[in-house]
């Protein structure tokens, strides 16, 4: 999610713009995946270090199947999808007139003043952030299906994207687990069951964070970025 040394990409920023974003977001999501089998083997060499403290710490966690690790590894990945599909959308809009004219007109006229185009990059910072909520409302679901509200979210920088429904499961899952993780301590409600009834066992408690559901919120998440990025390539 963050990180002191940014990642060193072959796509240059400025002629590459379209792929940039993409591409930087997914070597942080890429790091946050692997960072994982890292800290285990740490974690399992703590065990014999002899210190009763660092010991007892590392035997609770892997009875616990190290759900504290994928848990802070899983934010890290989210966090860093989330920052891509903004600063994605936010370098079209900055690169992209017809883009950027499309987008405003989806608000208020003089909110986001074309005349002025090319915006700062905050500007188009906003203009993505507020266009991501205009394009959950328009979407039948979008509050529970997270891709569909990507997928047109898209479809207005006329880009097609499209993973399998088991992925788009895999990703709408992910984002209700993120917000139940960062908005309630990461306790299930029976709302959350309601909608995603693979979560009714844990009503009330919190679910294990498992290899398998964190590897398959990954897939579900670069599955994601893998559409855009044929999507894009496919407009060039």
């Amino acid at each position: 999610m963050t990180s002191l040394i940014k990642p060193k990409l072959g796509t240059d920023s400025k002629t590459g713009w379209k792929f940039y974003a993409l591409h930087l977001s997914s070597s942080y999501i890429v790091n946050e995946f692997f960072l994982v089998s890292n800290y285990k083997r740490c974690i399992k060499n703590s065990r014999s270090t002899g210190i009763k403290e660092l010991s007892k710490w590392a035997l609770q966690m892997e009875e616990q199947k190290y759900h504290d690790l994928y848990v802070h590894s899983f934010i890290g990945m989210w966090s860093s999808f989330e920052s891509g599909l903004v600063n994605i959308v936010a370098d079209f809009i900055k690169n992209d007139r017809e883009v950027a004219v499309n987008l405003s007109s989806k608000f208020k006229p003089g909110r986001f003043d074309i005349d002025t185009w090319p915006w700062d990059t905050e500007v188009c910072l906003d203009l993505a952030q507020r266009i991501e909520s205009k394009a959950k409302r328009d979407v039948e679901n979008g509050g529970i299906n997270f891709f569909l509200r990507i997928q047109k979210l898209f479809s207005w920088l006329n880009i097609n994207i499209d993973i399998s429904p088991q992925e788009q499961s895999f990703l709408s899952e992910a984002n209700r687990v993120r917000n139940i993780l960062l908005h309630r301590y990461g306790v299930v409600s029976e709302k959350d069951a309601r909608e995603f009834t693979c979560l009714l066992p844990w009503v009330g408690s919190v679910m294990p964070l498992s290899k398998e559901k964190f590897t398959n919120y990954y897939n579900g998440i670069s599955q994601t970025l893998i559409s855009i990025m044929r999507g894009i390539a496919s407009t060039t």
